[in-house]
């Protein structure tokens, strides 16, 4: 049996889940492969181009972009799932519908491309579990294409009204939740542990057999995403909150 178990004490961002499942799957080379090949398109390209960078681009456009992919219908799963999260919570914070909602910085090719990279490294992976330590964010405020705005981001509150996990305050003045980290978690239908790491390892029935640290694209000064490959089955490992998240 293996499990996953994500220890977000450093926050988690989408970037830090791909490239830490990437690590963990043996095969990042291959995964980058099919992410540098794929060219995402839509059947009206020029539309895409210019509405996109005018307006940002819709949920229906992304999942356009992901059904359209030349992924498997598992990842092209995992990514949609992911997104879907992302929309409902955009469209909450704007007052909009699911048809009307457009995204700016997690409808990048590069943002949709990573959440087909996670399912494509889950894939590989097969963990029959997913669980996630207590999530830290920081504190303050962030500048993005909708302003100054405060920290946890109103997307993210919103993601955290439709969760169980726990969530903790840091001692940092900068966002360390994205709402593409946080919706990623979601997506992969991660749920929060009931026990720490090392309560969990206590039992020698479970081991780790791959571990890794991913760090985002912002510098928080308390390093990366800690990832770790769990195998072995026991109580403590499936002791998990089973509400729905």
């Amino acid at each position: 049996m293996k499990t996953i178990y994500f220890d977000c004490k450093n926050g988690i961002s989408g970037d830090m889940v791909l490239k830490a499942l990437m690590d963990l799957s043996g095969q990042r080379n291959a995964i980058e492969e099919a992410l540098k090949n794929e060219h995402l398109h839509t059947h009206d390209d020029h539309d895409h181009h210019d509405h996109h960078h005018a307006h940002g681009r819709s949920w229906l456009k992304v999942r356009e972009l992901i059904d359209h992919s030349s992924f498997s219908d598992d990842s092209k799963q995992t990514a949609l799932s992911i997104y879907q999260n992302i929309a409902e919570a955009e469209a909450s914070v704007h007052g909009e519908t699911l048809e009307t909602i457009h995204f700016h910085e997690v409808g990048r090719d590069e943002a949709v491309k990573n959440a087909l990279g996670i399912g494509m490294a889950l894939e590989i992976i097969e963990p029959l579990e997913i669980m996630t330590s207590p999530i830290y964010d920081g504190k303050g405020t962030v500048v993005c294409s909708h302003g100054e705005i405060p920290v946890p981001v109103p997307a993210v509150m919103a993601l955290r009204a439709k969760c169980t996990y726990d969530f903790k305050t840091a001692d940092v003045n900068m966002e360390m939740v994205t709402p593409s980290g946080l919706a990623s978690l979601m997506g992969i239908k991660a749920k929060p542990a009931v026990k720490t790491l090392q309560q969990i390892l206590e039992d020698p029935r479970v081991s780790i057999i791959a571990e890794t640290e991913a760090k985002g694209s912002r510098d928080t000064g308390r390093g990366g995403l800690r990832v770790y490959l769990l195998e072995g089955k026991s109580d403590d490992v499936s002791a998990l909150d089973r509400r729905d998240i």
